[in-house]
């Protein structure tokens, strides 16, 4: 609950990433259950990034992320449908990106906000 909004998407792409991950393991194994699983999650996961964006504020940027999130779940959802894990792949590695950048975005403005603390 202390975690800032930037810490909370950050959170978001790791669950992600781990669901994707887990999927492309689940589809290897033909483990049809738990792929399904993995790939709702995944898919509830960027619903959830989707709905959180404010596009007033956000601008272009967040007109950009909506279309990318419409993206991964077209992809998350073909991937369901084909078992393309080379596809899913591809994705996992596009999703791996943006975490490293909310991530960066996070930790410096984390690191601005513990430097306008006073002493």
């Amino acid at each position: 609950m202390s975690s800032s909004r930037e810490q909370l998407v950050v959170l978001l792409y790791e669950h992600l990433l781990a669901n994707l991950r887990r999927a492309a393991i689940q589809i290897e194994r033909k483990d049809i259950e738990g792929r399904w699983k993995s790939l709702e999650r995944a898919s509830d996961i960027v619903f959830e990034l989707l709905s959180s964006l404010d596009m007033e504020a956000g601008g272009e940027l967040a007109s950009r992320l909506a279309a990318l999130y419409g993206y991964f779940i077209s992809e998350i959802s073909a991937v369901g449908r084909t078992l393309d894990v080379g596809r899913l792949e591809s994705l996992t590695t596009l999703v791996s990106t943006l975490h490293k950048s909310w991530s960066q975005a996070a930790a410096a403005q984390a690191a601005a906000a513990s430097s306008q603390v006073p002493a």
